[in-house]
């Protein structure tokens, strides 16, 4: 874990401190749980101990802790490590104490109280940082076989190792209390559940800082997949922002418009569509239509007041994501050549047009059945009888009329040129007259 210190405000100083208020709230917990199990061990009579020295120690160990907390309020992240440690260090030294006022060797799992903060502190301390707190723990386990004369005689009478007696020891070191007089245990008894207790610590500690490497990788992970996320809401916000066309990405269920591009708001006038609801933006006169593209996609003719005026719009959707967060894509572009082509559809009298090539581009109703349906794409050329090669052409006139035959039919063709964009250049429209048949005008 780095230890650069970090400005107050950032992420990462942010995350820190929460880590250090959970390492604290845990030695909160411990020291409560140490004073509860003392407390009704003196009241139910189950351990004939003073609990005096005990509750006042456990008291002195919480007031410290929270003068190193408050200390550390506003630190840095060394600094905040530091603190952990101290506490760490002082925590453990402390319930140490406690444990030889309430019993010692006689107590063997109270030092658990002091491994219930090495879960979350793996969160906080450095590695070396955890292993010196791991070691402090050992310490105390090792004074309390330091602390007991049967356990030393024990030891040097079996192991010939001398280790250093209690009565060597300044009178202010607390010696271990005798709990509970009728009871008496082994020192074998006694060596193996300290180091119970002591493969117990180094086992959670260990644990603890492999489960911490593991979950920061993980959120490395997930932070990184959440920056992707955003750069991608961001590119996307950006293509629709800067659509050539009116478009528009909605959330699917709502329809509330979650970005829009700049021709959007120009067209329909609406400067920030942004949160707002499609279908209360745009007054379309077919609501229901809309809905069903945004939750299914496709394309449709609408009808739509643009402006304070009747417009039709061509709408096309396309879903984008699935379930809650489904979002539908539209575009919705002018296309009002739909009433005109109706009205073209609607006149009795052929009409078509014809593109620089000659080819067929349009027909209304009236031509495709004297030319056939097959007539669209097809050459001008092969719509007539011979002897009328490029008839259309008619440059440089605008206009031009022409007498054309077709199956024995004479029709009276009116061609007018029109540039519809540079791009696409210049259709020639064409206007059909049915005149007299051939053979009437051959017999007179």
């Amino acid at each position: 874990m780095s230890h650069t210190p970090l400005r107050d405000g950032t992420a990462a100083f942010a995350e820190m401190r929460r880590y250090k208020a959970m390492f604290d709230n845990t030695w909160t917990l411990s020291t409560v749980l140490a004073t509860a199990l003392a407390v009704i061990s003196w009241y139910f009579g189950l351990a004939q101990v003073d609990i005096g020295p005990v509750v006042w120690s456990l008291a002195a160990m919480a007031l410290a802790q929270l003068a190193l907390s408050s200390l550390a309020i506003r630190a840095s992240q060394l600094r905040l490590q530091i603190s952990a440690l101290a506490s760490q260090l002082l925590g453990t030294v402390m319930m140490g104490t406690v444990w030889h006022l309430f019993g010692g060797l006689q107590q063997p799992l109270f030092p658990l109280f002091i491994v219930l903060p090495l879960l979350t502190g793996a969160l906080l301390l450095g590695f070396w940082q955890q292993q010196a707190a791991t070691v402090a723990l050992l310490l105390v386990l090792f004074s309390g076989i330091v602390l007991s004369a049967d356990t030393n005689s024990f030891i040097e009478a079996r192991y010939g190792i001398h280790l250093m007696s209690p009565e060597s020891l300044p009178v202010w070191v607390p010696r271990s209390r005798i709990a509970f007089a009728d009871v008496t245990t082994s020192p074998g008894y006694d060596l193996m559940m300290m180091a119970t207790v002591a493969v117990i610590a180094f086992a959670v500690s260990t644990s603890a800082r492999a489960l911490v490497n593991l979950c920061a990788r993980g959120a490395d992970r997930v932070r990184s997949l959440e920056e992707d996320l955003e750069r991608q809401h961001e590119a996307l916000a950006l293509l629709v922002k800067g659509a050539p066309g009116a478009e528009v990405l909605v959330m699917a269920g709502s329809g509330r418009i979650v970005h829009a591009s700049d021709e959007f708001s120009r067209v329909f006038d609406i400067p920030a569509a942004e949160g707002l609801f499609l279908l209360d933006s745009v007054a379309f006169a077919y609501p229901g239509v809309i809905k069903k593209l945004m939750s299914a996609g496709g394309s449709e003719i609408q009808g739509a007041r643009v402006r304070g005026r009747d417009s039709v719009l061509r709408i096309r959707a396309g879903i984008v994501g699935s379930g809650q967060s489904q979002m539908a894509r539209l575009a919705l572009e002018a296309c009002d050549d739909v009433c005109w082509r109706g009205a073209v559809d609607a006149l009795e009298e052929p009409v078509f047009a014809l593109n620089a090539q000659g080819e067929v581009v349009f027909l209304n109703r009236a031509a495709a059945t004297v030319f056939g349906e097959e007539a669209h794409g097809a050459s001008g050329s092969t719509l007539f009888e011979a002897g009328a090669a490029r008839w259309w052409d008619i440059a440089p006139l605008e206009s031009a009329r022409r007498l054309l035959d077709r199956g024995g039919r004479r029709y009276f063709a009116s061609i007018r040129r029109e540039r519809i964009a540079d791009s696409v250049g210049e259709l020639s429209f064409v206007h059909l007259h049915e005149r007299e048949p051939v053979h009437a005008v051959a017999v007179s």
